[in-house]
């Protein structure tokens, strides 16, 4: 089947903003034991962005793709901000009936191989495409589609960055 195909758009990239969020999770965790705390703390302290920024991420339904930023689902981003404009409920996972201004695309193309590429532009997923990916063994991937969907997920991918200018697409 393949890696699923994320397209993501920038969330919060306030470095204090987000250590905020990870010493928030640290204080109100009751799993967390002592040691973790401290050790969780010297991280806030020094600012160790990597163990900070994973603390938040798991607050905030993002990934981390640096530097200081997290990433949002396009579709739960603009889920949230479409229950923000409108006052409803519409849950993140809802794909029956979204309304139009839900921004929405298809996890095509698809690659084996999980790679931990961060793609930042049109021009970029391209190549990447042509390319391929071989993982640390040698392995190569190939991305592939439904041949008869190609011209809407290009599109689509392009569609995406022009809106997103500082969006990111990775793989999972």
């Amino acid at each position: 089947m393949g890696c699923h195909t994320w397209f993501s758009v920038p969330y919060i990239s306030d470095k204090e903003e987000i250590k905020k969020i990870a010493k928030e999770y640290i204080v109100t965790q009751k799993w967390i034991t002592e040691d973790y705390r401290k050790m969780y703390q010297f991280a806030i302290d020094t600012d160790l962005e990597d163990p900070i920024c994973e603390l938040a991420a798991g607050v905030t339904d993002t990934s981390h793709h640096g530097p200081w930023c997290l990433y949002k689902d396009v579709k739960h981003y603009s889920v949230e901000k479409y229950n923000k404009e409108h006052g409803t409920e519409i849950g993140k996972h809802d794909y029956k009936d979204l309304p139009a201004e839900i921004e929405s695309y298809s996890d095509e193309p698809r690659i084996g191989g999980y790679p931990d590429k961060v793609i930042r532009s049109y021009d970029e997923m391209v190549q990447f495409m042509k390319d391929g990916f071989t993982n640390d063994e040698g392995r190569h991937f190939d991305f592939y589609y439904n041949e008869d969907r190609i011209e809407e997920v290009m599109k689509n991918i392009k569609i995406f960055f022009e809106k997103h200018p500082d969006g990111i697409i990775t793989f999972g």
